[in-house]
Parts: C-alpha cells; structure tokens; sequence
C-alpha cells in the first residue's frame, strides 16, 4: 500500500500496531497528525502547531505530541508554544497543558505486557470486561456528580432544617394565638367555608343559514 501526497517528515507505528501517524514535525513543519487506521483505511487529521516529538504510549492506546526546549538551557524562540497534547490512538484529543519551560515528556514504562495467551483470554471474555468497566465508569461518574452537588445538596439540608426548625416553633406557638383569638383556630379546616362559583364566558360565537 502507497499513500502518496503527504507532506510528513517523519512517521511513528504505534506499539500494537494497526495505526501509524504521518508528522510534521519541526520549527518550520505546519505540525499535521495524521492518524492512519491501516486495518479500516481511515485518516484522520489534526494539527499540533510547532510540534516537534511523538511518544506513543506502550500499549499503543495514547499518544502523546510535544513542543519541548533543548535541555541544554539557552534561549528557546517557541517558549510561547511549550506543552504537550494527548490524544487517542484514533486521534480524539484526550487533554492538553502549557507550561513556560518545558523539556521532556517521557511514558512510565510498563513492568510486562501481556502475553498472547493472555491476549487471546481477555479476547474471549471481552464482552465480560466491557461489562465491568462500564460499571467503573459509572460509579466513577456518579463519584464526580455527587461532589460537584455537594454544595447543592448542602444548602438544600439546610434549607430544610430550617423550614423544620419553624414549623414546630409554630407548631408550638399555636396555643397562645388561639388564646389571642378567642379560642379561633387559624388553622382548622372546619372553620371554613368553601363556596364554588362558575362563571361561563362567551369567547366566540358562529351563525350559519342552512337553505
């Protein structure tokens, strides 16, 4: 297979293989990602202006884009531009930080990858590890709701308690405002009257002569 018309100075395989990324990378590149599905034929392109560095991460699911300072020190023109982007393996951008001196990104190396067979067991039972993920990633979301309604839901306890609070202060109060009232009781029922009123209104009348 030949893909031709591409204006990348360098490429990078991800570690699982299946997907390359064609860069262009340097102080005079325009910084393209293209994100090459060799499987699927799907491209996608982004754009990371004045990159300079692509680190795959070792399972092959991230990658991460840099625009670094030499660590020799010195004057770095692009300091502006300093940081580094995330993405997905299929290029979605994952995150993306800033900072003033910024020299090197640099992956925690995995201990051991999988081995085939274990490759091949988590294949068979990958529809019983979505299953258990989903569930993580909901409790984890729940997680982060409940703490961004925190302060809701605490200013509602309290609204709550106070209400409490004044209902039985009323509640306790209602002997001395039936003495007050000559033994009246504002809040019985029975000392009301209920009366219905209809009141029928014409909006809109029609004549027909029927021959």
């Amino acid at each position: 297979e030949t893909l031709e018309g591409k204006g990348c100075n360098c490429i990078f395989w991800s570690p699982a293989g299946g997907t390359i990324i064609l860069a262009a990378l340097g102080d005079s590149a325009s910084g393209t990602l293209e994100f090459y599905d060799v499987n699927s034929k799907i491209l996608t392109i982004k754009e990371h202006y004045r990159a300079n560095q692509v680190l795959w991460d070792p399972s092959g699911r991230t990658v991460c884009t840099t625009v670094s300072q030499p660590i020799g020190g010195g004057h770095f023109k692009f300091a502006m531009d300093n940081g580094y982007i995330l993405w997905t393996f299929q290029g979605k951008q994952l995150s993306q930080a800033s900072f003033e001196a910024f020299y090197q990104f640099q992956w925690r190396p995995r201990e051991e990858l999988s081995t085939k067979e274990e490759i091949t067991e988590i294949s068979k039972n990958l529809k019983k590890y979505e299953k258990q993920f989903n569930a993580f990633d909901e409790a984890k979301k729940r997680r982060l709701r409940l703490e961004e309604t925190k302060g809701k839901r605490k200013s509602r306890a309290e609204f709550r308690a106070t209400m409490a609070r004044l209902a039985d202060w009323r509640s306790r109060q209602k002997q001395e405002r039936m003495e007050l009232l000559d033994g009246y009781d504002s809040e019985d029922e029975g000392n009301f009257s209920v009366k219905e009123v209809t009141i029928e209104t014409v909006l809109n009348t029609k004549e027909e002569l029927i021959y």
